[in-house]
């Protein structure tokens, strides 16, 4: 286990985005969309990339790949500048904006040096959750400033490094993180072979902040603004709190003995549960059925009802399933898949933990979780003001099932030059319950990866349930 005392800082250093006279040199303001709005204070995602080099010894490490990571970020961030900036609520002002000073602004890099067990963490075995954390990097933020993106590269001397990244919710959802992370990796990749930076990056990772277009119909800005302003009191105990403070709210305590673990389903086996699910819906084989029976579904579907049945108690509590829908695609008109945001809308159903244990689970599910994805063409937005106020209030005698990441984030394509990454850990599941989904592989070897954190028995019978269940 990573203890503090073995994690050694070996420098901070700040990354400004590369000169361009163009770009950089201009001060760039960016008014947020209802959709940023919505995660204006939620605490910020963090996600460790562990990346296998047997020769990392500390010589070329820090004379050939620091350098390069440094160099490269630079450069990347021309394309990104206003996460280079920060969050900002002027006291005059009726919003808050995100703001980029190109003479003052730049991205906090921490540069650390580990000598824990790095071969345990790039496996998928069990192990305790708070070991991942030290590699995670600190975010600093106060209530009239918040940083949107902070750093930390962690050498495994001989093993391999880490790269952890902490980002703002209210610009980065999961794709804008990953589309950062590998056009980062692109610019590194790029210069290590041959030798200079790009001047343009593939379209995929060429983000677009035109924000212009996102029309605010239902007025969800305003209600937002004074959503965040009621709930910042509230969490914050203390009726002199600021309304107009940008600062995250506090992150949720790690359970004490909280395990980690990763677990795959194969092509394969996702086959298996849809074959499944059709045997008790064979009408959905019905194209004007419509049931969605995709990848991220089956997936989403199978893992909870083996948390649920993991949990065990009540039969009868409540289980409150939230998930969350990429709406760039869904808005009308239709943002470009390389926007630039967070652009995700959160939605939810509430059922029986009965229904999740029922030999039939996995088909029932599937098929409120199909509806929930089916309603999104009738109110995209209906009922988004009072789902987040429901979400942010759950009690403890609801068990809360949410998903974190999505199929076709495109996470595990991350190469800097030194080869794909290893191992890709959601680490902001381990406080908020949440499982995470990505994908991993290619072809044949196609897989999709769910992460989970929980306690030891939990752990076991989650595990269990999840082997025996296909």
């Amino acid at each position: 286990m990573a203890s503090p005392n073995s994690v050694k800082i070996l420098d901070i250093c700040d990354v400004a985005a590369a000169y361009d006279h163009t770009k950089s040199a201009t001060e760039t303001i960016l008014s947020p969309t209802f959709f940023e709005l919505t995660y204006l204070r939620f605490p910020p995602s963090e996600c460790l990339c562990f990346f296998k080099l047997t020769d990392s010894n500390p010589t070329f490490f820090h004379s050939v790949i620091f350098p390069s990571l440094k160099q490269s970020l630079s450069h990347a961030l021309l394309h990104f500048l206003p996460i280079v900036g920060s969050l900002t609520w002027p006291p005059e002002s009726s919003r808050p904006f995100f703001v980029y000073h190109p003479k003052n602004d730049s991205v906090s890099v921490t540069l650390a040096e580990c000598n824990g067990d790095f071969d345990r963490l790039i496996g998928n075995g069990i192990h305790e959750a708070v070991e991942s954390h030290p590699y995670a990097p600190h975010f600093v933020a106060t209530e009239t400033r918040s940083p949107l993106l902070a750093l930390q590269v962690t050498l495994f001397p001989n093993k391999g490094f880490c790269i952890g990244m902490a980002t703002h919710h209210a610009i980065f959802d999961g794709k804008s993180a990953s589309m950062f992370l590998r056009a980062w990796a692109y610019t590194c990749k790029f210069i290590v072979e041959k030798g200079e930076a790009p001047c343009l990056l593939p379209a995929e990772i060429n983000p677009s902040f035109e924000w212009k277009s996102i029309q605010d119909s239902k007025g969800l800005e305003e209600a937002y603004i004074n959503l965040w302003a009621t709930m910042g009191k509230r969490f914050e105990s203390g009726s002199d709190s600021n309304p107009k403070s940008v600062k995250p709210l506090p992150k949720l305590e790690v359970q004490p003995n909280l395990l980690r673990a990763n677990f795959h389903l194969s092509s394969e086996v996702i086959k298996k549960l849809r074959e499944s699910v059709l045997r008790y819906h064979p009408e959905a084989t019905d194209p004007t059925k419509r049931l969605n029976l995709s990848t991220y579904v089956l997936a989403c579907s199978y893992v909870s009802i083996c948390l649920v049945k993991a949990r065990g108690g009540d039969a009868d509590r409540e289980v409150y399933f939230s998930w969350s829908a990429d709406c760039r695609s869904r808005l009308d008109p239709p943002l470009p898949p390389n926007h630039f945001g967070d652009t995700v809308v959160v939605h939810h159903f509430v059922c029986k933990a009965r229904d999740f244990m029922q030999e039939n689970g996995l088909a029932i599910i599937a098929e409120k979780l199909s509806a929930s994805i089916r309603g999104l063409e009738e109110g995209l937005f209906e009922g988004a003001n009072e789902r987040l106020e429901k979400l942010l209030s759950l009690g403890p005698e609801v068990q809360l099932v949410s998903v974190a990441g999505s199929t076709g984030l495109e996470f595990y394509t991350t190469d800097f030059g030194w080869g794909n990454v290893e191992k890709v850990e959601l680490t902001s599941i381990d406080r908020t319950g949440a499982f995470s989904v990505l994908d991993i592989g290619n072809g044949s070897d196609r897989r999709t990866e769910i992460g989970v954190a929980l306690k030891r028995p939990e752990m076991e019978s989650f595990a269990s349930f999840f082997s025996t269940g296909v």
